[in-house]
């Protein structure tokens, strides 16, 4: 259904769903007088699902009136905006059917249409945000915990629709420097500078193959106008990695859209069928003038033709041809990323998921640039991009670094500063025996000060070793630091190490349910594992959430997660938390304000949320293989459980869903009183931490520069982190000790491929 006046450029170019699906019901929306009657053609039920003037999303069921559904929006003035779609219940196939996206604007003229069996139309609700109080104690039963989302959460477009014409997927994409399979350059995966301004865009990829058609159209729609875009199908790679059999340009539409389209697959001789392999790479050639560069490659994308969807790939053969990755290797479920070639290992962990919707693109760009502001000086961390002026000075009065990626190198996770230096890059959380802030240092200890003098300093004074023996009689050695403090001594203190970002926003999507359905509070089954939920209110809508983020599950929502590191962190506010860390004795450390935007917020969070986590590797390597099986027999996978399945109702399309392999329960688990500190946290002790995720852990030494592992970073390697588990995993700790050296090594290599 279009509107006549504005139209919607895009689906008149590549789809005409007008014709439409002989079965499918009419739908469409009449103006009456002040008000506008939607409606579908059927009796069954039917809803409506629509914004208007851009407000929030509302999901309607809609009632059968004159022998049809209709809802009736009232008080319209002329030029009213209402965006909308219909879901509703078709006989004909014994199945609910979404329709298009369309837009009504009051005052105008309107068609009828008929429906389409899209994929995705549902709704959502309710919770939004995760929280830092507890609300609970025994971490057992899910009654009184409130979802993060369910049936009634508005939803962002869907990533494939499914038309009686063709099957279209929407993907974003940044541009890029070199071609993805240059391992010579290294120049692939990094961010060039102004990555941030007028450089993504968006492929809409128009399968009419897939509907019993004989071509594939591609659309380009981009922030900036381009000029000579190029469109290159189908992998060749016989001379150079660059190669492809079909090269083509764009024509352009309008400033910002452009179209090709492909119907012969050259790389066979024949015509495009259902189950080609169709690799694809942009060229991208901004307008000018423009600031920067102009020129740039993008990403290749495998698209299966038929299939919908762009599936992450790995590269077989001499030239690296492109092949679906087993979905075995699908860390991250469709955000995976595709095996990397560009010899870039630092980089793995700042990619955008493979999925992004167009909706994310430019968002997720711009949530990165105020991960690498400094707050104090608006300076960027990378050369060549301008000062962010809009977000000087925001920094302090005290804090424990400048910028989020200062603590967050690359992503990954941090390794302990050197003895006898401030701990600038590690949280070390403070309070009383009871639980409360420390009256002096409030709850973190925050070493700097924009002026004055610094309320207090913490540094790593040694590491204490101590030794033991695997069954083989091989000595191994643990290490563990010791610190010291100056202005401010506090009495329970508990040092926290940077954790990896990536697949952050998958673990929010997560259900709660299939949280509780892992937990065990009481070991009922008897198998000495007791993982329990933490329970926490939400610091916006003070409801009861599921603890599911830091060492201690002590946050419910990654947005809070976001907020409270910049708060602590940072010295900055939000509108999540709007008062400082401040303890109750502390001065010239009061008042309440909103420093980061809420637009702002939301563009990191984004970011964070929707950074691509990396494929497994080595599925075929037989070691790697026997540690899988050692993994699981000793234990391992009680805790680390491989897969967890997303829910259908969270709000970003990439996340929706998903089969992911995170190795990880998000349950608190006692770890004994080798792991633990004296501060309580909430309702979890000292000895329990939160089961981390242990995807991406083996690219850690590529990311971070070295490895460093468990809350405080103690652990040097993955051996070492395993032999400093206790309490509920001695019995794992002690079966890694008892295999034979062959054995552990099959397990550690299990470890480095995830």
């Amino acid at each position: 259904m279009l509107n006549k006046t504005t139209g919607m450029a895009v689906t008149l170019l590549v789809a005409s769903l007008m014709a439409g699906d002989a079965l499918a019901a009419t739908y469409g929306v009449q103006p009456s007088g002040s008000s506008a009657i939607f409606y579908v053609d059927t009796t069954s039920w039917a809803d409506i699902h629509y914004r208007l003037n851009n407000g929030g999303q509302l999901n309607v069921r809609m009632t059968v009136t004159n022998g049809r559904n209709q809802y009736t929006v009232s008080n319209l003035t002329s030029g009213s905006i209402i965006d909308y779609n219909f879901t509703y219940w078709d006989v004909s196939c014994n199945c609910a059917r979404d329709t298009p996206a369309a837009r009504y604007t009051h005052g105008t003229v309107v068609d009828g249409g008929t429906g389409d069996a899209g994929t995705d139309g549902g709704t959502t609700d309710a919770g939004t945000d995760g929280g830092t109080t507890d609300a609970g104690t025994d971490g057992g039963g899910i009654a009184n915990i409130v979802p993060l989302f369910n049936s009634g959460t508005p939803l962002e477009p869907a990533l494939v629709e499914d038309t009686p014409q063709a099957l279209i997927t929407r993907v974003g994409e940044r541009v890029r420097d070199r071609h993805a399979r240059e391992s010579e350059f290294q120049a692939y995966d990094h961010f060039l500078p102004l990555y941030f301004v007028n450089r993504t865009f968006y492929v809409e990829i128009v399968d009419q193959v897939a509907k019993g058609g004989n071509q594939i159209t591609v659309n380009l729609h981009t922030t900036h106008p381009h000029d000579g875009t190029n469109f290159r199908a189908f992998f060749r790679g016989i001379n150079t990695v660059a190669e492809y059999w079909h090269n083509g340009t764009f024509s352009r539409v309008n400033d910002h859209l452009y179209t090709a389209s492909v119907s012969y697959n050259a790389k066979e001789g024949r015509a495009i069928r259902v189950g080609d392999r169709m690799e694809m790479e942009v060229g991208v050639f901004l307008q000018r003038p423009v600031e920067g560069r102009f020129n740039y490659y993008a990403r290749a994308w495998l698209y299966i033709v038929g299939s919908g969807g762009i599936v992450p790939f790995e590269g077989v053969g001499a030239t690296l041809d492109s092949y679906p990755m087993p979905e075995a290797a699908w860390s991250g479920g469709r955000t995976t990323l595709n095996q990397p070639y560009s010899n870039e290992p630092a980089e793995r962990f700042m990619q955008m998921a493979l999925n992004i919707a167009p909706v994310n693109t430019q968002t997720f760009v711009e949530g990165r640039r105020i991960h690498h502001t400094d707050f104090g000086d608006g300076s960027h961390s990378e050369s060549g991009n301008p000062v962010f002026t809009e977000q000087q000075n925001k920094l302090g009065p005290n804090y424990i670094a400048r910028s989020c990626v200062a603590c967050h190198k690359n992503n990954g996770r941090g390794l302990p500063p050197a003895i006898n230096t401030t701990l600038n890059n590690m949280v070390v959380k403070v309070g009383q025996s009871n639980g409360a802030a420390d009256p002096q240092l409030g709850a973190k200890l925050q070493p700097f000060s924009t002026s004055g003098t610094r309320e207090a300093d913490a540094r790593i004074t040694r590491w204490d070793e101590s030794s033991g023996q695997f069954s083989d009689g091989t000595t191994y050695r643990l290490r563990k630091p010791a610190y010291s403090f100056l202005n401010v001594i506090p009495t329970h203190y508990s040092a926290r190490a940077t954790p990896q970002l990536v697949g952050l926003g998958l673990l929010e999507a997560v259900p709660e349910s299939a949280i509780a359905a892992l937990a065990d509070p009481n070991d009922g089954n008897g198998d000495g594992i007791s993982g329990r939920m933490r329970t926490v209110a939400d610091p916006q809508t003070g409801e009861t959430r599921l603890g599911r983020f830091g060492w201690k599950a002590g946050l419910a929502r990654l947005r809070h997660q976001v907020a409270d590191a910049f708060n602590g962190d940072m010295g900055v506010t939000s509108s999540v938390y709007k008062t400082l860390d401040c303890g109750s004795a502390q001065t010239g450390c009061s008042g309440s304000s909103t420093e980061l935007s809420d637009q702002d917020l939301d563009k990191i969070v984004r970011y964070i949320a929707l950074l691509g986590v990396p494929a497994r590797r080595n599925l075929n390597d037989a070691q790697a293989v026997r540690g899988e099986s050692l993994f699981q027999s000793a234990g391992c996978a009680n805790c680390h459980r491989a897969t967890l399945t997303t829910s259908p109702y969270h709000p970003h399309a990439e996340l929706r869903g998903q089969t992911i392999h995170p190795y990880t329960d998000l349950l608190l688990h006692d770890m004994g009183p080798g792991l633990a500190d004296n501060l309580p946290e909430g309702n979890a002790s000292g000895s329990e931490w939160r089961t981390p995720p242990l995807w991406g852990i083996g690219l850690t030494a590529g990311v971070s520069g070295g490895e460093a592992y468990l809350h405080d970073g103690r652990a040097r390697n993955l051996s070492e982190a395993i032999l400093w588990h206790g309490g509920e995993a001695e019995s794992s700790k002690k079966a890694f000790v008892n295999m034979s050296s062959t054995d552990r090594a099959a397990l550690i290599r299990f470890l480095q491929s995830l």
